[in-house]
């Protein structure tokens, strides 16, 4: 019979939010930034409610209508206000969720949801205004899990399609639900067989799949949709792409070990030929692949981790390629569980030596926080954005450009510098 769930630490929740709403305080003062001027500003889909309905058979509808309530009502406060709610909805979801799935830790998911909250490789996903595409998302399919876990296939699925009218690669949901439902088989019945664990995950999850199938056939439906498919297939071949994002996804690994090195706008190499560099990038996969199953057939966290990665990753860094390999935000779906496992480190070492793990664990949040603080304000003017983009990558035309407009046509701004980082992005 199933043991019951570990509790979870509701009671420290309220602390949690309020260092997240400290570590955010400054979020308020972002203006639009990137994505944000082609999705929100210039978008008259999003300009009034009317102008959503209108616009409706479309792609991520409830994203949109959320874009278009918050111009109804007028300011930008409305949007942060709205991501930073988002955003402390998830870190009590993810509290939820590693609080159940972590076996008598109840510390380690309090010090998962912690670093989720923290981490500044999140404020892409909270303070940039178009963000928001990857915090509701992740709401609905975090509360999908959730719900699925403890049996409310109806709500899950109700969830799931939430999820995808967000964001397209929430149909991942189906894997990730079936993955954490085999993690509590095996964790609850250690005798039970792994084959026989996968099947019964696969068999509660039937329903998403189905799902999943329908709603990919909408996808397809749509022109957009279709149009945008066309051009990502045109850009490199299956091969190039997969070596190419995952080449990506490793640095965005290296990002959560980072946190003061993040890069909105990376440069990254794609994929032409077999050299020593691809080389090390295949072989990296083939050991993690390897190391996640093996530890996630030896009931190992850290292989449970990895696999949750890999899937939840899996429809924006497989088959399906990208103009820009990646960015930040990417990650904050899918390293929950790593936070988590982060989370039980850290209870090992205060086991053995709980005073140093305590200051540790000080230092850290308080780190995390300024951290955080600081990378929010990059958001407050583009040459901010801009001049925080090419310190990371010298050689970056595009972003040498970006910088070039923004110090042109900023209140204030410096028209000899203006021509200095435009002969830059064309040499």
């Amino acid at each position: 019979m199933p043991r019951a769930p570990e509790p979870v630490p509701w009671h420290a929740l309220p602390a949690v939010l309020a260092l997240v709403a400290l570590a955010y305080a400054n979020s308020f003062a972002g203006i639009p930034q990137y994505d944000d001027w082609n999705v929100i500003v210039d978008s008259p889909a999003v300009a009034s409610l009317a102008a959503w309905r209108e616009s409706m058979p479309g792609i991520r509808p409830l994203l949109k209508l959320s874009y278009a309530l918050n111009n109804s009502a007028g300011g930008l406060a409305g949007f942060h206000a709205l991501n930073l709610l988002l955003h402390g909805l998830n870190v009590a979801m993810v509290l939820a969720l590693l609080g159940r799935l972590l076996p008598g830790a109840p510390a380690a998911a309090l010090a998962g949801a912690l670093l989720f909250g923290l981490h500044p490789v999140n404020t892409e996903a909270v303070t940039m205004l178009s963000g928001r595409s990857v915090s509701m998302m992740s709401l609905f399919f975090l509360a999908s899990v959730l719900a699925g876990l403890r049996g409310r296939t109806a709500v899950s699925l109700l969830a799931f399609v939430a999820a995808v009218a967000t964001r397209e690669t929430a149909l991942a949901l189906p894997a990730a639900l079936a993955l954490t439902l085999f993690w509590q088989e095996r964790r609850d019945d250690p005798l039970l067989a792994p084959g026989r664990a996968l099947g019964r995950a696969l068999a509660a999850t039937r329903w998403h799949w189905l799902v999943a199938l329908l709603a990919l056939g909408a996808v397809l439906a749509l022109p957009r949709y279709r149009e945008l498919l066309a051009f990502s297939f045109g850009i490199r071949t299956p091969l190039a792409n997969l070596l190419s994002q995952g080449g990506g996804v490793l640095w965005l690994l290296g990002q959560l070990l980072r946190p003061w090195a993040l890069d909105a706008d990376p440069v990254l190499p794609v994929f032409a030929a077999w050299d020593a560099r691809w080389l090390v990038v295949a072989l990296t996969w083939c050991l993690l692949l390897a190391a996640a199953l093996a530890g996630l057939r030896a009931r190992r966290w850290a292989g449970f981790a990895l696999c949750w990665l890999v899937l939840v990753l899996a429809p924006g860094h497989s088959l399906v390629p990208r103009l820009d390999l990646v960015n930040e935000r990417q990650l904050y779906l899918a390293a929950v569980p790593l936070y988590g496992l982060a989370g039980l480190g850290w209870c090992r070492l205060r086991a053995r030596a709980p005073r140093p793990a305590m200051l540790l664990g000080c230092v850290l949040l308080a780190a995390l926080v300024g951290l955080t603080w600081q990378r929010n304000t990059v958001y407050h003017s583009e040459t901010a954005f801009w001049s925080e983009v090419v310190a990371k990558s010298a050689l970056h035309g595009r972003a040498w450009n970006n910088l070039g407009y923004a110090l042109e046509h900023e209140a204030g701004g410096d028209p000899r510098a203006a021509l200095q980082a435009y002969e830059r992005a064309i040499a």
